[in-house]
C-alpha cells in the first residue's frame, strides 16, 4: 500500500527540476499505483513500450495503442511526457536497417527506413511529446574506471561490428554500406539524420542524446565532441532553424556504490553543459550488492551508505538546477526495478519509503 500521506518527490523539487518516473504497461491497471504516481512525479517516460519494436515490427506497419495510453495519461495529468525512443541497438526490429539474412541495408535504404519510422512515430505525437531521447546508447563501452586513452573523432567510437550481437551497431553497418568516402561519409552519419528527422517531423520537441556510464573518461568526452559538431553541422543546414539540432543530452545515471562519486558526475555535468545543451538525469536508480550476490533487502550498514550517496546527488543537482530539467528515477519500487537485487530506489518490496527518501526531502 502506497503512503499519500507523504511529501511529493515533484512538490519538494519543483522550484529546481521536474521529477520523474517510469511506468510499465500492466501499471495502468493498478489504479493506487497510479494515484502514486501523480502524487510523487511530473514527467512520464515508457518503461518499455514506446522503444523501437514496441512502435513497428514490420515495415508499413506502426503499433500505437500502448504508446498512446501514456501520452494521454501525461496530458490529463499535466505531465512532461518523454519519447523513448527513436533510434537504439536494442529493442528495434531488423527491418530498419538489415536484410533478412541479417546483413546491412545499404546507407540508402536504411535512411529511407529510418525517415519512414520517425515520420510516422514523431508524427502522430507531433506536439504533445516535450522531449524525445532521439538516440540511446550509441557510444561503445567504456572502460569503468580505465584512463581515456583514445585519440581521434567521436566518430571513432561509435558502436559498429562486435561479438556481442546485442551490442551489435546496426545503423552504424547499414550507413557504412554505400557510404562515398571520397565525400566524408561514414557509418556515424546517421546520428545527424536521426536528429534532423526528429526535428522535421516533431519540431517543438527538445531533442536529446542519452547514454549510460555518461561520467566516466571517454563518454564524458566523446559525448560533448559529438554534440558540438552536430550542432555545428546543423547550422550549415538549409532547414537551420536557429535553434541547437541536440539541444539535451540525457544521463541515465544507473549508479552502483562501487564506481559511483560525485566528483566525476560534477565533472560530467560540467563537460556537458559547455555544449550549451539542457541536462536530465534519465534513467536513476542506485545499486548495492550484484545480481549474482544480490543485496536486497540492504543491510543497515548499506541502506545509510546508499542515503547518504543519494543525498550527496540530490545536492548537486539542486547545485547545478539551472541546468538540469528534470530528474527521473527507472522503477517505482525495489521490487519492480529492472535491478531489483540492488535495492535501488526509494521505495521497498512491499513501497514502503525507505529512509533514503525522507533524508532526500528533507534536504
Amino acid at each position: 500500500m502506497w503512503d499519500l500521506s507523504l511529501p511529493s518527490l515533484c512538490k519538494v523539487f519543483e522550484k529546481h527540476f521536474k521529477v520523474g518516473n517510469i511506468l510499465a504497461l500492466k501499471d495502468f491497471k493498478d489504479n493506487e499505483l497510479l494515484e502514486m504516481y501523480k502524487h510523487h512525479y511530473n514527467a512520464l517516460t515508457a518503461e518499455n513500450c514506446m522503444k523501437p519494436e514496441g512502435i513497428s515490427k514490420v515495415k508499413g506497419k506502426y503499433l500505437f495503442d500502448n504508446a498512446d495510453k501514456y501520452v494521454d495519461f501525461a496530458e490529463k495529468n499535466g505531465m512532461y511526457m518523454v519519447g523513448h525512443t527513436f533510434v537504439w541497438h536494442a529493442q528495434s526490429a531488423p527491418w530498419l536497417n538489415r536484410n533478412e539474412d541479417g546483413t546491412p541495408l545499404t546507407r540508402a535504404e536504411a535512411r529511407a527506413n529510418m525517415e519512414d519510422f520517425i515520420k510516422a512515430y514523431a508524427g502522430r505525437y507531433s506536439g504533445r511529446i516535450h522531449s524525445w531521447d532521439v538516440i540511446n546508447e550509441a557510444f561503445i563501452d567504456s572502460g569503468g574506471d580505465e584512463p581515456f586513452k583514445g585519440k581521434g573523432s567521436w566518430r571513432d567510437y561509435i558502436r559498429r561490428e562486435t561479438d556481442n550481437e546485442r551490442a551489435v551497431g546496426h545503423w552504424f553497418l547499414a550507413y557504412a554500406n554505400g557510404a562515398d568516402t571520397a565525400k566524408g561519409e561514414c557509418g556515424s552519419d546517421y546520428v545527424f539524420d536521426s536528429f534532423y528527422f526528429a526535428r522535421k517531423y516533431d519540431p517543438k520537441a527538445v531533442l536529446y542524446y542519452n547514454d549510460y556510464n555518461e561520467e566516466f573518461d571517454h563518454k564524458c568526452t566523446v559525448i560533448p565532441q559529438m554534440v558540438n559538431e552536430i550542432n555545428e553541422l546543423w547550422k550549415k543546414h538549409p532547414d537551420y532553424d536557429g535553434r541547437m539540432l541536440i539541444e539535451g543530452i540525457g544521463m541515465q545515471s544507473h549508479h552502483n556504490h562501487v564506481h559511483t562519486n560525485a566528483a566525476r558526475i560534477r565533472r560530467a555535468l560540467d563537460a556537458f553543459i559547455k555544449t550549451g545543451a539542457e541536462i536530465s538525469i534519465t534513467e536513476m536508480d542506485f545499486t548495492f550488492g550484484s545480481s549474482e550476490n544480490p543485496a536486497n533487502p540492504l543491510s543497515p550498514a548499506d541502506a545509510a551508505k546508499q542515503t547518504e550517496m543519494y543525498v550527496e546527488l540530490f545536492k548537486l543537482y539542486m547545485e547545478y538546477s539551472k541546468h538540469i530539467e528534470r530528474v527521473t528515477f527507472w522503477g517505482t519500487n525495489d521490487k519492480k526495478s529492472w535491478r531489483s537485487w540492488g535495492a535501488p530506489t526509494f521505495f521497498d518490496n512491499d513501497c514502503k519509503a525507505k529512509d533514503v527518501f525522507h533524508k532526500v526531502v528533507s534536504i
